[in-house]
This record gives C-alpha cells, structure tokens and sequence, in this order.
C-alpha cells in the first residue's frame, strides 16, 4: 500500500476519510506492535483540521500526527498595545523592555521536516508510581498516617494530598490510593523512556505538536482570548465546563494547557517545554504574563539555571513526558 500521504500534511487533508482509514489500518498493522485502533476522528481546532486515528496501547491513548515541512519559531512578537503595557506594569519596567524580554525567548525561524508519529494524547507524570495502602515504605513514614486520617476526614469528593514529595495520596468518592516519589535525573529519565521502545519528543516535534506551523506566538492567534476560562485564573468557573485549553487541538492532543507543567524533550538543547513550572503565576504576574510559557516558540531560560538542578533531578510535579514514536 503507498502511504506516502502520511509524510506531508497537505497531501494527507486531500485523502477521503476511508482512503486515510485505510492507510492508518495498514500503518498500524505492520509499523505498531500492540497497539490498536479504537476510533476514527476528525479534530477542528485554531482553524485547522485533521482526520486521524484514537490508537491505544496498554491502557494509553494515542493519536496519529501526519508529518510535514514547516517553519517553525519566531523573529517578532505581535501583541496589542494594551497587554504590553499590562505585562510592563506587573515587572514593573517598560513596554519596550517587555518586548526585549520575549524577543530572546522565542526560538529561532527555522523550516525543518517533522515525521510522521503517533503521539500520546495527555502528559504522564514522572517520579511517581502507584504503591498499596499497606506498602512499608508508607507505613514507615512518620507523616503517612496523619495524612492518611486527614484524606478520609475531608468532605471533598476528589482531593490530592502530596507530603514532601516523598509520596502522594489521591482520594476519589471512598477510594484512596497512594504513589511513592522516586527521583531520576535527566539521563535516566530519557533511557527508562526509550527502553520501553518509545522517545520524547524534540524541541522541533513539540513545536509543531503544539501549533502545527502556525506563525502566531498562540496556536490561534498572538494574544489571549480573555473570554476563555484559563487554569489558575478561573475560580468561579461552572465546574462541568473544560477550560479552554484543556479540550484536544487540531491533531487530537491536549497540550501546552497549563503552565505550571513543563514537558521533557530528548535530543534538544531546551530540554523543558510548555511552561515554566508556574514562576509566573507563584511571583503574582497575571493571566498575560502568566501564559506566555506556554507560547509555541516561548523558550523558559531559568531551565539552565544551575541552582535549580534540573537535569541532576528531572522527576517531580512540575515535569512530564509525553511518549512519541515515529513512523517510517
């Protein structure tokens, strides 16, 4: 069978819907051990569109992304006058010096060629692993009981309760279950990923996951629709609804939502994406100043601060991975 469409988004939009099934049922069978398809679904997002495939694989979704020659990073940044001068005024310096602050942390205008893959449609987290109630280790743990009584006594239906990043207890209805922290640096975090037969993506692979080659500093645009309900600034939001970019984008994933949650790449420089671990947010910077990590092209330069360890322990709650494999 050609599957030569997969390689170039253009010519994977101009299939029908049962060539482009067809194509993936056959990718599937002879590139992808395990998994499975469970659906087939068009995703319409920022204006662009694709028809792909809902893969699982042990329990896990994942989505297919056509490959593609795109231009990737920025040279400029377009934003109203009125949300400089908001960011000026919360860093308290100039609109001018705003605009030097995001010009050196976008990442540089480049075109590159991006494989085909399937993509793990949510980030997992890293350092946590799921243990008994009964496990010793917990039972050993002089915080462990009083947080266990203090997660049963709460009237909340769903709560977390994290101990000194030594364990985690997660509470659902009368259900509670318990994750020990284990670190890992960098390295060993990248190899436990490629040994089970996945990587992370690149710093280029992210980007265009992300923003699929648009060249605005948003996926949809270069400033933010204050319309939406954004995580950390909507408190009196209705509950059942999602927010805004916690809903699948153009290719089916669900990414850069967040800002408090850097992804892990592999074989690039700027090894964390999608965030800046919340600095923002924690030093009072506001919904504009706040989600500029989660830009595309946004770059996070304190990842290379050596005060801060990131590749000595790369784990934690502010960390993810987001299992990829490329298709040939």
């Amino acid at each position: 069978m050609n599957i030569a469409p997969i390689y170039q988004r253009k010519d994977w939009n101009a299939l029908s819907e049962e060539a482009a099934a067809a194509i993936l049922q056959h990718v599937t069978a002879t590139q992808l051990p395990g998994f499975s398809i469970s659906r087939f679904e068009r995703f319409h997002k920022f204006d662009q569109d694709t028809y792909t495939a809902i893969l699982t694989f042990q329990g896990r979704e994942f989505v297919f992304v056509p490959g593609d020659t795109v231009v990737l990073g920025l040279d400029q940044w377009h934003v109203p006058a009125a949300t400089r001068e908001d960011i000026a005024g919360l860093m308290e310096t100039s609109p001018a010096e705003v605009d030097a602050y995001v010009l050196e942390r976008l990442s540089p205008l480049r075109t590159v060629t991006i494989s085909p893959m399937v993509v793990a449609r949510t980030v997992s987290e890293t350092g946590y692993y799921w243990v008994e109630l009964t496990d010793e280790r917990l039972l050993s743990d002089p915080d462990f009981e009083r947080a266990l009584q203090e997660l049963k006594a709460t009237s909340r239906e769903k709560y977390t309760y994290i101990v000194n990043a030594s364990f985690r207890l997660e509470k659902n209805g009368a259900t509670i279950t318990a994750f020990l922290y284990e670190p890992a640096t960098y390295e060993e975090l990248v190899q436990t990923v490629t040994d089970s037969g996945f990587r992370l993506p690149t710093e280029d692979e992210w980007e265009y996951l992300c923003g699929g080659g648009t060249r605005t500093f948003y996926p949809w645009g270069n400033q933010l629709n204050e319309q939406q309900v954004y995580r950390h600034f909507s408190a009196d939001r209705d509950s059942t609804l999602p927010y805004f970019l916690d809903t699948p984008n153009h290719f089916g994933l669900v990414i850069a939502n967040n800002p408090y949650h850097y992804e892990v790449m592999m074989d690039s420089e700027w090894f964390l994406k999608a965030g800046d671990g919340g600095c923002n947010i924690c030093g009072g910077g506001g919904l504009h100043l706040g989600y500029l990590s989660v830009g595309t092209y946004f770059r996070d330069p304190g990842i290379f601060d050596e005060d801060l360890s990131y590749k000595d322990e790369i784990t934690g709650d502010y960390t993810f991975v987001r299992s990829i494999k490329r298709l040939q």
